[in-house]
């Protein structure tokens, strides 16, 4: 991109790039129109090349004033449109690596010129544009919001009389994702009181929305039923009750076939019942949808799909009168269904050369006493910080896109779905659930490279020098301030079944003591862990993911985002092993503990020991008792 479109900058400390030098003089001289004359095009953006040519042309002629006005052009034609937004409309078209495309904001300095060719245009799609965004800068320039109003609905009404043009085919109509994406926006202006409420501008759009609804009850394309019903119900320019039996009626006389778009006419006919009061009715609707999902599952396909489908139905059916049977029957077909899925799934792998790693482990335990060794093998990696797992996940995301777009879910060994991650929307910042996903198996693979590189090695080459024994660990920890001293020896056990081979004793052992040491830290800081009941006079020991749910605060405090970060992710939550949770509720198989999230579980619970004993270390005898 050149600096005319909105060139990628840093989002902050960004130099003046030529699209923000447009002033209201400069406008006044050239005659931009010229520049899209006979382009019928509804959508803006088709003008972007245009105005890219035309800055270009201008910059080798030397006219500055027409190349800064061409290049704010390109800029607000390459915006990203998201009508959705009510109060940030337009977005970067792309934002990566801390870098981004134009946005509204960059034209602040600029206002009043956009504002100058909105008034100026008379191409219907390019003035929708412009004055849309010239009273997002302005929202004094009222006059600027009825403008974009009527432009949009002209623009619509174009397509409709086939003057105007999208850029795909399909879109070529007044019903289209993209006509209709017009009108919203056109509309969320209409029904803002500093805008168009009340006024004409107010009534022709919902007049034109009406409209385009009556039509596409008369057509057989069940989506552009949904895109006006839905339009028309959100901004209540149909009765509710209207809307819904329209819909059921066009469904009944079209026959449509089973499938997600007539569930999600269903749904939206069951919304629209509810709206206008009609409960009977909006029952009857979310029932047709329920079993319009059992039949799709029944029609041979893959048992997850099957699962799924089945598992919306279910949920559809919660809130209903007079269904918990057919909800028990649908529970039972989910679980039959559910047992299928391994057989579905296949397993791949990747080879990872550890031999450097091994061999760089080997020789930093060269020589060591045993208690240097035991500091080394706790002191061998640190717990990544939040920061660092956003800024890679980020990463990840943006050198592999497509693998984000869509959600992701996750499943137990019975099939039965443990986790959804959201979807990331690649126009705007994604949020740390949807990153989620992207996180935990970034960890994951982190902890199996650590745990079969480091921790093994570590673990064979202290056994092959020591002899490891429960007093051992009694001597070095018998200081900790993370091991309470009624559990000193339990820990003891631990370790030394975990240091000697055995990692089911070790991880069954160490998991429940991490709750018991949290605790026990938190009261040494003078914080209440318990629970008052008021009813019974009660008090009870929150659990660790009680506290983690309301003491994040104090966690975090005491503990660090890294240290808090990493038991979360290894013990807590999903999508990772949830550890804690495995054990306390005998979800773990026999070879679970044999894994490297099992291992390196128990290498972060004897890291959080010796934490606080570092500073320490030349003061523990060196050969702990050997």
């Amino acid at each position: 991109m050149t600096d005319h479109s909105g060139d990628l900058a840093p989002e902050t400390e960004r130099s003046e790039p030529l699209y923000q030098r447009a002033t209201t003089a400069d406008v006044e001289k050239v005659n931009f129109d010229e520049v899209i004359k006979g382009i019928p095009s509804a959508d803006c953006r088709e003008y972007q090349g245009s105005f890219v040519t035309a800055t270009e042309r201008a910059k080798s002629e030397g006219n500055e004033s027409a190349a800064s006005v061409y290049a704010a052009l390109s800029a607000l034609c390459g915006l990203h449109f998201r009508p959705g937004d009510v109060n940030d409309p337009f977005g970067p078209m792309i934002q990566i690596e801390g870098r981004r495309s134009a946005i509204p904001s960059d034209f602040r300095s600029s206002a009043s010129a956009v504002a100058m060719m909105a008034e100026r245009t008379s191409d219907v799609a390019l003035k929708a544009r412009l004055s849309d965004v010239a009273w997002l800068l302005d929202r004094r320039r009222v006059d600027l919001g009825l403008a974009a109003i009527s432009a949009y609905c002209q623009t619509v009404r174009d397509v409709a009389a086939g003057a105007r043009k999208f850029r795909l085919d399909q879109s070529n109509t007044p019903y289209s994702a993209q006509s209709r994406n017009l009108l919203k926006r056109a509309m969320s202006l209409a029904v803002m009181r500093s805008v168009g409420l009340g006024k004409p501008e107010e009534k022709d759009v919902r007049s034109l929305v009406k409209q385009l609804f009556v039509d596409v009850l008369t057509g057989s394309n069940l989506r552009d039923v949904q895109r006006f019903a839905d339009l028309a119900l959100q901004y209540g320019i149909i009765p509710p009750l209207d809307i819904g039996s329209s819909c059921e009626d066009w469904l009944r006389r079209s026959n449509v076939a089973d499938g997600h778009d007539r569930v999600d006419l269903l749904v939206l006919a069951a919304t629209a019942y509810h709206k206008g009061g009609s409960m009977p009715d909006h029952y009857r609707c979310r029932l047709e949808a329920a079993d319009t999902r059992v039949r799709m599952s029944q029609a041979g396909n893959l048992a997850m799909i099957s699962a799924s489908l089945l598992a919306e139905a279910i949920s559809e059916l919660h809130g209903i009168p007079d269904v918990k049977e057919r909800r028990r029957e649908l529970r039972h077909q989910l679980i039959d269904v559910q047992a299928n899925i391994s057989d579905e799934l296949t397993s791949f792998s990747q080879e990872i050369d550890l031999k450097e790693i091994v061999k760089a482990r080997e020789a930093s335990f060269q020589g060591l006493c045993l208690r240097d060794m035991l500091f080394y093998f706790a002191d061998m990696s640190q717990s990544p910080t939040p920061e660092q797992l956003r800024a890679e996940a980020q990463q990840s995301i943006n050198d592999n896109p497509l693998s984000s777009i869509l959600s992701t879910s996750f499943h137990d060994r019975d099939g039965k779905v443990s986790y959804r991650s959201e979807n990331v929307d690649l126009m705007s910042a994604p949020t740390d659930e949807a990153l989620r996903s992207t996180v935990a198996e970034a960890e994951r693979i982190r902890r199996q490279i650590f745990a079969e590189g480091d921790i093994q090695t570590a673990r064979r080459l202290i056994n092959e020098s020591y002899y490891v024994t429960e007093e051992i660990f009694v001597a070095l920890l018998r200081d900790s301030n993370f091991v309470p001293a009624e559990l000193l020896r339990t820990y003891g056990r631990g370790f030394q079944r975990f240091f000697q081979g055995d990692p089911v004793s070790g991880l069954y052992i160490l998991t429940p003591l991490l709750e018991a040491s949290i605790r026990h830290v938190l009261k040494g800081r003078g914080y209440d862990v318990s629970t008052f009941d008021n009813a019974t006079k009660t008090q009870q020991d929150l659990t660790i993911s009680a506290m983690f749910d309301q003491m994040k605060t104090e966690l975090l405090e005491v503990f660090g985002p890294a240290f808090v970060a990493d038991i979360e992710n290894v013990f807590l939550d999903q999508p990772g092993p949830t550890i804690r949770h495995q054990i306390a509720h005998g979800l773990m198989t026999d070879g679970n503990p044999y894994g490297p999230d099992s291992a390196y579980a128990c290498w972060l619970i004897f890291r959080l020991c010796l934490i606080t004993l570092f500073p320490h270390r030349e003061n523990i005898d060196e050969n702990l008792w050997q």
